[in-house]
């Protein structure tokens, strides 16, 4: 395997590891597995009850920082792994230009809303609020800024994830039965139908937790094997991997 073929096997690499453990942390935090938040009377109001959880919203920031930070280098990665799978198809093939572009523009929407999140969670958690007398007016404000910041990344990311589903599609039909098994084709297909399923879930604003834990199969299941299934089987399979001579399975072949 020639140079750019090691430095697309580390990107996929890269790519399945950082979305495993991304996961791995993001299911400690929102499963409160580690900290446990506090029992909050249904009688107080919302400045009561995010007053009552700063030591633990506190406490659970660094699992918070790990799961979003490690998503958005993921997608970073994605960004480089599109480019280098667009350059192992030929000049002549626009599959090529299709998976640099959708992969690479899933990286940037997804790592820009990691990030967005990031800091907006950061400046609540650095001063939760100011001792000048406008303690609840401030709490409130924050509440409304986080939930629209919360709206600006959800959106950016699941509009990510429809640019993935796309080169992944272009991803199976450039590769898959050539240069990677025809079952990692299959693979493919799969998790672009789950990330669609998932955005469309995600915007009607149904099924709450099936879509929470589709994504987390997705992010941390499958993604993974996808990747690493790349990074160790690309090239050695079917013919050349710098060729274009042979057909790539589509859904409907045999």
């Amino acid at each position: 395997m020639n140079g750019g073929g090691n430095a697309l096997r580390y990107l996929a690499a890269a790519v399945g590891g950082l979305f495993l453990a991304a996961t791995a942390f993001q299911l400690l935090d929102q499963q409160n597995l580690i900290f446990q938040p506090p029992t909050v009377p249904d009688t107080a109001n919302l400045v009561e009850s995010v007053t009552a959880r700063l030591s633990y919203r506190q406490d659970v920031w660094p699992l918070f920082l790990a799961a979003n930070g490690l998503f958005a280098l993921g997608f970073g990665a994605l960004i480089g792994l599109g480019i280098a799978l667009g350059r192992r198809v030929g000049r002549d093939d626009d599959r090529g230009v299709v998976l640099l572009w959708t992969l690479a523009v899933a990286g940037t929407l997804g790592a820009v809303g990691q990030l967005v999140l990031i800091g907006a969670v950061k400046t609540t958690i650095d001063i939760p609020y100011c001792d000048c007398g406008f303690k609840n007016e401030e709490i409130v404000s924050q509440v409304w800024a986080l939930m629209v910041v919360q709206g600006a990344s959800d959106m950016l990311v699941q509009v990510g994830s429809l640019f993935a589903a796309a080169g992944l599609v272009a991803a199976a039909l450039a590769f898959g039965g050539r240069a990677m098994p025809a079952s990692w084709a299959w693979l493919s297909y799969g998790i672009a139908a789950g990330f669609v399923v998932v955005a469309a879930l995600s915007v009607a604003d149904v099924l709450g937790d099936v879509a929470y834990w589709l994504t987390a199969a997705l992010t941390g299941v499958l993604v993974p094997v996808w990747a690493l299934w790349l990074a160790s089987r690309f090239g050695e399979d079917g013919a050349a991997s710098g060729s274009t001579e042979t057909v790539a399975p589509s859904p409907t072949s045999a």
